[in-house]
């Protein structure tokens, strides 16, 4: 749809006031009114036909999707990224990657240019990356080349590649001078995020004491739960302020623990994310990912041996099954893929709200939650018949 100054949306209901149908006007990208019955003569309408109004999806770890990862390193893959996203419903993401010193790190220089720009698509908020500070025992997929040990210099250098837009890092705790990271990023308003770790449960509660607030893919990468060995998990049960991710996918996690994790942190708590990978938004099958094949199927990638390497579903399917998989409300859903993430970036007073003077990032969905309509910034750049 072509971008236009003014946009009025009828017609809608808002994901958690569903008894009332809403009119929003948008304009210059921000969400300008919020009422019954609003009339503007020189605004483009968009009939929502009752369908649910909700705020955009941040997914704070993707990789990929589209066929493209962060990882190739060219501008087209990072559109093809955004865009594919937005006719999913996720309207901002981090871009989750490894650093790649050997490569000189061109895939994050190159998307530096793309930060926070109009790309047609889901906004490219900045980095989340997975290490290199993490515990090469806990690597799980990633490559061993990007994981090393932690020094003044070793972060420096990765601040000055990716130029002020890394806005998360996963790293373990235990390992000798990463607390001393996780108070330096803390400094810079850059979430630390634990996983990829053996910490124990006094280790765990150090990284939280030097800075960490978040949890990177909550059960995967990290010791687990034993009733002698308490491990990082009650650590983060029991500390009401640390957020956590969760792949509520299906694959990663039994659905009996992600119902656990939701009745132990509960919905505030709760982030959702998809951990995708390139298939993301492609037809079921095989691809290619790091030259070897795998197979995309019913939302997961796994290697045809059957490792499992990411997710394929997209934000929205995610948020679906986490209210099948814990009872939660549809609204509780929605903040767990919109709101939540919005809060752990600090961004919370301009997305993940249908609110005056917010971000006009706004997903359409039907009464089977399907995504019919994606607005970024007030532009409509995923429609799927939503009349205009």
């Amino acid at each position: 749809m072509e971008m236009k100054n003014k946009i009025l949306i009828k017609n809608s209901v808002l994901y958690d006031n569903p008894g009332e149908i809403t009119d929003i006007l948008i304009i210059a990208g921000k969400i300008a009114g919020i009422d019954k019955n609003i009339n503007s003569d020189d605004a483009v309408i968009l009939d929502a036909e009752n369908k649910i109004c909700c705020p955009g999806f941040i997914d704070v770890h993707i990789q990929g999707a589209g066929g493209s990862d962060i990882l190739d390193g060219t501008p087209e893959a990072i559109k093809t990224i955004s865009e594919t996203l937005a006719r999913l419903g996720t309207t901002s993401f981090l871009g989750t990657t490894v650093v790649k010193p050997k490569e000189n790190n061109f895939h994050l220089r190159n998307a530096n240019n793309f930060v926070n720009n109009n790309l047609g698509g889901a906004n490219l908020l900045g980095y989340h990356l997975e290490g290199p500070f993490i515990n090469v025992n806990k690597k799980g997929g990633l490559d061993p080349q990007s994981i090393y040990s932690s020094s003044t210099e070793a972060l420096a250098e990765i601040l000055e590649v990716t130029e002020g837009n890394l806005r998360m890092m996963t790293i373990a705790p235990e390992l000798p001078g990463n607390l001393d990271i996780i108070k330096k990023l803390t400094e810079k308003d850059i979430v630390a995020s634990f996983a990829h770790s053996e910490a124990g449960y006094n280790e765990t509660l150090e990284g939280f004491k030097a800075g960490i607030k978040h949890v990177t893919h909550i059960f995967n990468a990290m010791m687990p739960l034993n009733h002698r060995n308490p491990g990082p998990i009650t650590a983060i049960f029991e500390n009401n302020y640390i957020t956590a991710q969760i792949i509520s996918d299906g694959h990663h996690l039994h659905p009996a623990v992600i119902k656990l994790i939701y009745k132990n942190i509960g919905p505030e708590r709760c982030v959702c994310i998809t951990d995708g990978v390139q298939g993301m938004g492609l037809p079921e099958g095989r691809y290619i990912y790091n030259g070897k094949e795998y197979e995309s199927k019913d939302g997961a990638a796994r290697y045809l041996d059957g490792t499992l390497i990411g997710s394929t579903t997209s934000l929205a399917e995610i948020a679906v099954k986490f209210i099948n998989f814990t009872g939660c409300k549809f609204a509780e859903a929605v903040n767990s893929v919109s709101l939540n993430p919005a809060k752990v970036l600090g961004i919370d007073n301009k997305k993940g709200r249908i609110k005056t003077g917010w971000d006009a990032d706004i997903v359409l969905m039907d009464n089977d939650y399907k995504v019919k309509t994606t607005l970024v910034n007030g532009n409509v750049y995923y429609d799927s018949g939503v009349n205009k």
